[in-house]
């Protein structure tokens, strides 16, 4: 890969982690108010309808379940960028050939070529 695309590869992968790193920060803040809330003797859904609790709760898991995705894709990042770092980015990590460029403007996280993770996911099914 030209020096100048595995450049371009760093300063996206950077962006997206900055990104990420934002969103996780306002998740655990939405958390962590909810947790307060349930610290101050009420439940973690404040409402006084039971309707109104469900949803409240319903929000609060949602919110528990895209912060643990963005964690993962976030930690899929930061290995991207240590991939750019150590010289083995665009190199895929399950035969070692070159990644498609079309591939990794797609997911520029990604560690597999195409044929690759076809195999896998065929094995996990």
């Amino acid at each position: 890969m030209r020096k100048v695309e595995l450049q371009r590869f760093r300063k996206l992968l950077l962006a997206e982690k900055e990104r990420v790193t934002q969103s996780l920060a306002q998740h655990e803040k939405v958390i962590q108010h909810t947790d307060d809330r349930a610290g101050e003797g009420g439940s973690k859904a404040h409402s006084n309808h039971m309707a109104d609790q469900g949803t409240d709760e319903y929000e609060s898991e949602a919110t528990i379940r895209f912060a643990s995705s963005e964690g993962r894709y976030l930690y899929h990042i930061e290995e991207a960028l240590t991939r750019v770092e150590d010289g083995t980015y665009g190199k895929c990590t399950g035969c070692g050939q070159r990644i498609g460029l079309e591939r990794l403007r797609a997911l520029p996280y990604t560690r597999l070529c195409i044929e690759c993770k076809e195999k896998e996911e065929a094995g996990a099914s």
